[in-house]
């Protein structure tokens, strides 16, 4: 009688061992999604082009913005330029010369001003 409970209770265990494993699986895998998971606009711009509907403009503050960051890079980029020069007398003695230059606002840089 005593190894009949002992056996049930071993069975209650691995029934309850494998019951935990596979909700820690689930739970895992949910916190993996929701990781990794597309920005929530990503996935709204997703299911409007799936239902046909045109791409989302940009408006003229989020422009306003980009062009804001462009600049802010391309000042970084100068400061970039002038410590490897200084760092590296080789570079600096190629004249005033750039070593990536940007685009002209007289080129067909994007800008609409």
């Amino acid at each position: 009688m005593t190894l009949e409970i002992s056996q049930d209770i071993g069975a209650a265990i691995e029934g309850l061992v494998w019951a935990g494993t596979i909700v820690g699986l689930l739970v895992a895998a949910l916190i993996f999604y929701l990781l990794v998971r597309p920005p929530r606009h990503v996935r709204q711009g997703r299911k409007a082009e799936r239902k046909g509907a045109p791409p989302r403009e940009m408006d003229a503050a989020e422009a306003e913005d980009l062009w804001r960051l462009v600049d802010r890079m391309e000042s970084r980029l100068d400061v970039l330029e002038r410590a490897l020069a200084d760092q590296h007398p080789a570079i600096g003695r190629r004249g005033d010369e750039r070593i990536l230059t940007p685009a002209d606002d007289g080129r067909d840089s994007g800008r609409k001003e």
